[in-house]
């Protein structure tokens, strides 16, 4: 089985056709359906059902779709890297970035990052923890920085186990609508905020961090909010608070100052969100990537 093959493979099973696929890849329909055949054969398993119409991936074609992107994915990465390491440190540093660990630890040090490395290019991707960790496992990413508990290693996603290392813990602030005016005779007991409405983060199976923090929180006064409107991320939250709707949790650094939203102090406080480095176990990084992980140990924030 060869890059080439896998290629084709991959193009087969976006199509649903060989037909489709032969167009798609300026091939032959002929040996591409012969070299499918080939890889079936050579593999010793069915990777498509053909039909009337066109092909459905096997269970084994739907493990070889996910983990053949990953290996192209990392094809492409070595060849840019190796083209690369004779003219210096340069090429691209592909980085998933929490939103709330953008604001605060992050961005700095990919600022001296960058003026230290100036011919590296930048991708960053802040969005759900989910999507940034399918990102990472489909080999989309080198790095992400996301909130994660010691105490709970992150879970394999597609056959893709994660190594983290923690760097960094977060201070959280409650935050409200301004005109809400909670914060004006001092801090505000947490156990009399259950019945509003609170929008928080949805919940990642596996990397569960911050609902697990709020989780604890909420029991130690008696239980969860009644009424959770569920986000995908912080800035949505953040919105939705600045509108009215109701109270989050954000990083300190995120609660202002910040239009329509006003910080809360609450007695006993919230704890620190901690961040880890995560990368795929098996991954090996380019240079540029190694290096970036190098420096967010060494650099202060």
């Amino acid at each position: 089985m060869d890059i080439r093959t896998v290629k084709y493979f991959l193009a087969v099973a976006e199509a649903g056709s060989i037909t489709e696929a032969a167009k798609a890849l300026h091939v032959s329909q002929p040996p591409l359906s012969t070299a499918m055949a080939k890889l079936e054969s050579g593999l010793g398993v069915r990777l498509f059902d053909r039909l009337p119409r066109g092909v459905e991936l096997t269970a084994a074609g739907r493990y070889l779709e996910s983990a053949g992107r990953r290996l192209i994915a990392e094809e492409q990465r070595i060849s840019a890297t190796l083209r690369s390491m004779g003219e210096g440190l340069e090429g691209e540093l592909r980085l998933g970035v929490e939103p709330m660990g953008m604001w605060r630890v992050v961005s700095g040090k990919l600022a001296s990052y960058l003026a230290e490395h100036p011919k590296v290019t930048l991708e960053i991707m802040d969005t759900a923890v989910r999507d940034l960790l399918e990102s990472l496992a489909n080999g989309h990413l080198d790095l992400a920085v996301i909130p994660v508990l010691p105490e709970e290693p992150l879970p394999p996603l597609h056959d893709t186990a994660f190594a983290v290392e923690m760097v960094e813990e977060l201070p959280l602030s409650l935050v409200a609508p301004a005109s809400w005016d909670l914060a004006s005779s001092g801090p505000v007991e947490l156990a009399d905020l259950r019945e509003l409405t609170w929008i928080l983060p949805a919940r990642v199976p596996g990397a569960r961090s911050l609902s697990r923090l709020l989780d604890d929180r909420f029991t130690s006064v008696g239980g969860s909010p009644d009424h959770v409107v569920r986000v995908p991320t912080v800035q949505n939250a953040a919105s939705l608070v600045a509108a009215g709707a109701g109270v989050s949790v954000l990083s300190t650094e995120m609660s202002g100052p910040r239009p329509g939203i006003m910080p809360v102090p609450v007695v006993g406080g919230w704890p620190d969100l901690p961040l880890g480095l995560v990368r795929r176990a098996d991954a090996v990084l380019t240079p540029v990537a190694e290096r970036f992980a190098t420096l967010f140990r060494e650099l202060p924030e």
